[in-house]
């Protein structure tokens, strides 16, 4: 049985916790469309990486099988700090591959595509990235890392992750030379210049310093949140999969051999993708968060669709062994389906009468 069968609930009442904080500090960091979308994208991305991470597990554990160069006491504790600090350090380049290589960045761009910060914005994540993420963790495949401890530390340094994403916790002193940290993660966050591309880290920030990508948040610069091309949608399976169809775009558009490569596999902010992406020039004074007008009506069906969401997903959580990969797939599919239709529907609020 899946352990987020369990997790869910705790990220939604930090969420809510969150929520009830900011109030009565007196910030509102929370937008009710923008909110339910990410609670729905980290749905979606649960309902495909049911499959998704058994297709991950299974690959690392035939590579382990099959070129493991050594063997791990799983009852060591030596063995699972080293095994987290060596998973921390790939996922690093996983993470850094994300934004510096246009193919993953179409993966990981919908994490980012929330011009808000918070505990919900953690939860939006891709629902493509298995395709690529196992062959990062090679080296430690090589090195024989036990499946069952490469699974549990994966799990830990997903975790750890959840709660950096809030603006609630200033800075942490010296824990911010070697630890990733709120203030950290809100760089990474950032579309400023001095946010773009950096804090890479997963729990460790000494990899961003050893690499030349660690930024201190300023106190001086307010951060904007989000891209600078902006989804403009609340559609989350469209927000995974709308910068795939920029690069088809961009490669039918350029000349064979090289640029067409380019367009694949350089940066997502290269000369060619800038020039023909059309990013917006970053102006914070002039920066309008996404926003349509919505209904009390909209408010509801939007909760609904979310709380509808989350039972379908603990209930596939705890059948998901007894499906055929037929019915998993159909499942997911009907979901996935029926999520659009709620983002697309909150960009038709004339549907649903007077608007506010």
């Amino acid at each position: 049985m899946s352990p987020y069968l369990y997790i869910v609930p705790v990220f939604f009442l930090m969420i809510a916790t969150e929520y009830c904080v900011a109030r009565v500090r007196g910030r509102d960091l929370y937008r009710f469309q923008d909110t339910v979308t990410s609670l729905n994208a980290g749905l979606v991305s649960q309902f495909i990486n049911v499959m998704g991470g058994a297709f991950s597990v299974y690959m690392y554990s035939l590579l382990v099988g099959q070129f493991g160069l050594f063997t791990w006491d799983s009852g060591s504790v030596w063995t699972w700090l080293l095994a987290l600090v060596l998973y921390d350090f790939c996922y690093y380049w996983v993470h850094r591959a994300g934004h510096e290589i246009n193919l993953f960045w179409a993966s990981h761009v919908i994490h980012h595509s929330s011009e808000d910060f918070n505990l919900a914005t953690a939860l939006r994540q891709s629902a493509t990235g298995f395709y690529f993420k196992w062959a990062f963790y090679l080296p430690l495949a090589v090195l024989g890392i036990p499946t069952k401890v490469f699974v549990v530390v994966a799990l830990i340094d997903l975790l750890y992750q959840y709660w950096v994403h809030t603006q609630l916790v200033g800075r942490l002193g010296i824990l911010e030379r070697f630890l990733v940290t709120p203030s950290n993660h809100r760089v990474h966050h950032g579309q400023n210049d001095y946010c773009i591309d950096k804090n890479y880290g997963g729990i460790f920030s000494l990899w961003d310093q050893l690499f030349g990508t660690y930024a201190d948040e300023r106190a001086d610069e307010k951060i904007i949140y989000g891209i600078r091309k902006p989804l403009n949608s609340w559609d989350p399976v469209w927000a995974n999969i709308q910068h795939y169809f920029v690069i088809g775009r961009l490669v039918r558009a350029a000349r064979p051999g090289r640029e067409r490569f380019m367009h694949v596999f350089g940066p997502p902010r290269g000369p060619l993708q800038l020039e023909a992406v059309q990013e917006r020039p970053f102006d914070a004074a002039r920066f309008v968060p996404f926003a349509t007008p919505y209904t009390g009506r909209m408010k509801l069906i939007g909760g609904i669709s979310t709380l509808v969401g989350v039972c379908m997903l603990m209930t596939l959580y705890v059948i998901d062994a007894r499906l055929s990969l037929e019915q998993n797939l159909l499942y997911s599919a009907v979901m996935l389906a029926f999520f659009s239709f709620i983002g697309r529907l909150w960009m038709r609020p004339e549907m649903m009468g007077s608007t506010r």
